[in-house]
């Protein structure tokens, strides 16, 4: 690299590849210094300050641990005070925002991180994106090229599609390092895809890239890339109700409802514990949406306020909403947001729409979320699930067999019991319970023209 100017200029290998169109070819395989690499990706942008929002494109969220336990590895030791040292060498990359939703600084690591052994400790390469740069062939020799940039330019930009934790833990591991041997650098291998995606427009092929590279091929957890789907399909609407169950269920998740900020992403502890997670979520609502559908709720936006609007009225009948405003936290006792019991709920969704029409109530109005909390109200007290006015605890919940095997079904057809007639059913044996379930679900379901 050149260091006497801000033009940069790499020797890169350009790989043959037959699988991929010929105007999508400008890939390069590279060797990067990791603490150059960390300016031109999040850490010095090419405008006046550093942006974290640079890494939140395709990237999940950190999984600071992780990143400490890649860097243990990588200098076969452990990590000492492993929060004061993510603090001390990543705070003025990534800015943290205090206002944010679950935001935490210095992130919540052990202060001792331990390591794997390994003899050789490496990685393999990173999948990184750069608009900006430019691919020039050296002579006549084939497979050989430079790739040059200035790294000062505003239309610079770089972004990590695969290898974010692999990089972030090496550059801890090289800061470490330095503090003994000042002069040490790192290069770390890559691959460059320069402009598959145009600047300023979504990350389309790069969120394809990383969805077949972490799910299709080795598969992180579902709920991690669930919001990434939408993504990569572009400009085109869903398919079928899967895709749009994963448009309902991000909405739900970062925008309207009383779930947002709540929905778990399992390995990057977003969200908040016992809360559902985005994948199941995703799954429950996917069968819900041909009901909503028929009854003329078919535009995105409409489903999720309708959905927002169910959910609410859940929480407001159980009493127990207040429990969960202005805190980060879940008091273990309610169980009204775990995700056994809002994915049961949701089951009701037919319901919910048979009651409003039943009415004349128009299906998202003031008027439909007051009916709606005062009838689910009715039905937590007449299956027992109320104690002083306020959703059962959750040792009380465990007690009438909601949890364990079997205690999913029970508690849904607790519920479809419920919707119907004035009996208390603590007493009701469970036969007698699912019978009762099937008829009100059947009735339900004639009455609104879907006989199941």
């Amino acid at each position: 690299m050149n260091a006497k100017n801000t033009l940069q200029k790499l020797s890169v290998l350009v790989p043959a590849n037959p699988f991929i169109h010929e105007n999508q070819q400008e890939i390069c395989l590279a060797a990067l210094d990791v603490q150059k690499l960390m300016e031109w990706w999040p850490g010095k942008p090419h405008t006046p300050h550093r942006d974290p929002n640079k890494v939140r494109a395709i990237q999940r969220s950190l999984d600071w641990k992780r990143v400490v336990q890649i860097a243990a590895y990588l200098l076969q030791n452990e990590v000492i005070d492993a929060p004061q040292q993510i603090d001390k060498y990543f705070r003025q990359i990534y800015d943290p925002k205090k206002l944010d939703a679950g935001a935490v600084w210095p992130p919540k690591v052990p202060k001792v991180v331990g390591f794997q052994r390994s003899e050789y400790p490496t990685f393999s390469n990173i999948l990184l994106h750069v608009n900006g740069a430019k691919l020039v062939p050296v002579g006549d020799e084939e497979g050989v090229a430079t790739l040059s940039f200035d790294e000062k330019d505003k239309e610079l930009n770089f972004s990590v599609i695969d290898g974010q934790h692999r990089i972030n833990g090496a550059y801890l591991a090289v800061c470490l390092v330095k503090k003994e041997r000042p002069d040490v650098k790192w290069e770390i291998p890559a691959e460059i895809f320069i402009n598959l995606d145009p600047k300023g427009e979504a990350p389309r092929r790069q969120a394809q890239i990383f969805i077949d590279v972490n799910f299709y091929q080795k598969k992180v957890d579902r709920s991690l890339v669930a919001d990434l789907f939408p993504t990569a399909r572009g400009e085109r609407g869903p398919l079928d109700n899967k895709e749009r169950a994963q448009d309902l269920g991000r909405k739900l998740m970062l925008e309207i409802g009383p779930l947002v900020g709540m929905i778990q992403v399992p390995g990057i502890k977003y969200g908040v514990a016992d809360v559902v997670t985005l994948s199941t979520l995703n799954s429950a609502i996917e069968d819900v949406i041909e009901i909503m559908e028929m009854v003329g709720i078919i535009s995105l936006d409409s489903q999720a306020e309708f959905l927002a609007q169910c959910l609410e009225a859940w929480l407001d009948a159980s009493g127990r909403k207040e429990d969960v405003i202005n805190t980060e936290k879940l008091d273990p006792k309610n169980v009204a947001y775990q995700g056994r019991v809002l994915v049961s709920f949701l089951t009701l969704i037919p319901w919910c729409i048979w009651l409003l029409q039943k009415n004349d109530t128009p299906l998202v109005s003031e008027d439909a979320q007051n009916l709606l909390t005062k009838q689910l109200h009715n039905i937590m007290k007449k299956s027992g699930l109320l104690q002083n006015e306020q959703f059962i605890a959750k040792g009380q919940f465990r007690k009438k067999g909601y949890l364990g095997s079997g205690g999913l079904a029970k508690f849904r057809n607790t519920l479809w019991a419920a919707i119907m007639g004035t009996g208390q059913l603590q007493r009701s044996k469970t036969e007698t319970i699912a019978k009762h379930a099937e008829i009100n679900r059947n009735r339900v379901m004639a009455e609104l023209g879907k006989k199941e």
